[in-house]
């Protein structure tokens, strides 16, 4: 491999890590935007929302500094955890509630930021509608982040075996 060959490849990296970053920042802000709203009505949530999104927001340092296989690896299952709660949330497979398990209805939030929106179809541009699921920008980016963090991944396991 020639020179050129070798600082293409590194280029293609440094443009995906900056992408990939960018990814997992957008989905940070956007938690913590969510978060004062969730902390006056469940405080449960809001901090999940407040941790969550400082931690994505944080996660573009490991990302451009390539720091390894290890924060690889957790950032990769960290977000995959985020959005199966997501996930599980919309499905009603999460218990509402305290320890009663009592809890009054949530009113819907039509927000942007990926809160449910009220009856009737979402704002037109407002998230990606997968098997009756109203997939958000935010869940959107997160999965795009796992995408790319994983094909990054390869790409720098890759040059470092050469």
């Amino acid at each position: 491999m020639n020179m050129s060959q070798v600082l293409g490849k590194d280029k293609k990296i440094l443009i995906l890590s900056f992408v990939t970053a960018a990814t997992t920042v957008i989905a940070g802000m956007y938690h913590l935007q969510m978060a004062p709203g969730s902390l006056s009505h469940n405080l449960g949530e809001g901090i999940l929302f407040l941790v969550g999104g400082m931690l994505q927001i944080f996660w573009a340092v490991p990302i451009i500094k390539r720091w390894g296989k290890i924060w690889q690896i957790i950032g990769i299952v960290g977000t995959i955890v985020f959005f199966v709660l997501w996930l599980s949330d919309r499905l009603h497979l999460l218990p509402e509630g305290g320890p009663s398990g009592h809890m009054p209805p949530r009113e819907p939030r039509g927000n942007f930021t990926g809160g449910e929106f009220p009856k009737g179809s979402a704002p037109r541009g407002l998230g990606l509608e997968i098997g009756g699921i109203l997939v958000p920008p935010i869940e959107m980016f997160q999965i795009a982040f796992v995408g790319l963090y994983v094909v990054l991944s390869k790409m720098i396991s890759s040059r470092q075996n050469k």
